[in-house]
């Protein structure tokens, strides 16, 4: 289980990360977030009625992130070892480079340190483990300096 921080605050999640590489996105609930490799085989985009995300890890080549992926309302970066500062880079270039305009989430082994950084990085919300001190992480979160210029208040992914 996570606990999940967006826009400052700790917050319900309605969405649940899937490891499944064989669901189909057609097949998948509303609010599922699936290995972004499991939508290659779609055919019909966008992918109605449904609400998906995609999760990738921090190797990924830019180039794999299509607009079709682009489109979906939220798109998370699974770090599997918090002294990968790929998580950095890769964050700002989605935001900045790719213009991505939905939720940008970092899921996985991260430190409280870096929830301030990774903010000002393009981050929009984090899940952090249960076990983490949630009010240290909305301490310094709230203590970072100004928000960078990736931070768009209007996410529809709330």
């Amino acid at each position: 289980m996570a606990t999940l921080i967006k826009k400052n605050r700790v917050t319900d999640d309605p969405w649940t990360k899937i490891d499944d590489f064989e669901l189909l996105p057609e097949t998948a609930p509303s609010f599922s977030i699936l290995p972004m490799e499991t939508f290659s085989n779609v055919s019909e985009w966008p992918i109605k009625p449904k609400r998906l995300g995609a999760w990738f890890g921090t190797g990924i080549e830019l180039s794999a992130l299509t607009q079709e992926i682009l489109s979906l309302p939220l798109l998370c970066i699974n770090v599997e070892n918090f002294n990968d500062g790929k998580i950095f880079s890769l964050a700002t270039m989605i935001k900045q480079n790719l213009s991505y305009k939905g939720e940008l989430r970092v899921i996985g082994n991260i430190l409280i340190d870096q929830v301030p950084y990774l903010s000002r990085c393009g981050i929009d919300s984090f899940s952090l483990a249960d076990q983490s001190d949630l009010e240290y992480a909305l301490f310094i979160l709230k203590q970072a300096p100004a928000q960078s210029r990736f931070h768009n208040h209007s996410h529809s992914t709330d």
